[in-house]
């Protein structure tokens, strides 16, 4: 196998990916949805308390987030939640962190 078809398969191996991705989504919606923009978190889709909404707008502000997605996914443990990719692991950590305090 040439390494041009190598990377067929592998762009195939990624599309696939991308597909199992939307039909997760599709068959399990998030909870909700919050986005970051400018530094304000706000209520996209779902229910949420105003208080977490407050704590991702001081997280997001204090750590420079321009923009991003947090969803909230139902998991056998509680809520999960799920990042964008502008959102670095240290501060998915603090998101996490006060989603604990609030008992998602």
């Amino acid at each position: 196998m040439n390494p041009f078809e190598e990377n067929q398969c592998s762009l195939g191996r990624f599309q696939e990916v991308s597909y199992l991705k939307i039909l997760y989504r599709k068959l399990f919606p998030p909870l909700f949805t919050v986005r970051i923009k400018s530094g304000e978190a706000c209520l996209a889709n779902g229910k949420l308390t105003t208080s977490f909404l407050g704590d991702c707008t001081e997280i997001a502000r204090k750590n420079r987030i321009p923009s991003g997605w947090i969803w909230g996914c139902s998991s056998p443990g509680g809520t999960r939640l799920e990042f964008s990719s502008e959102i670095s692991k240290r501060d998915r950590q603090r998101f996490r962190n006060a989603a604990g305090v609030h008992r998602l």
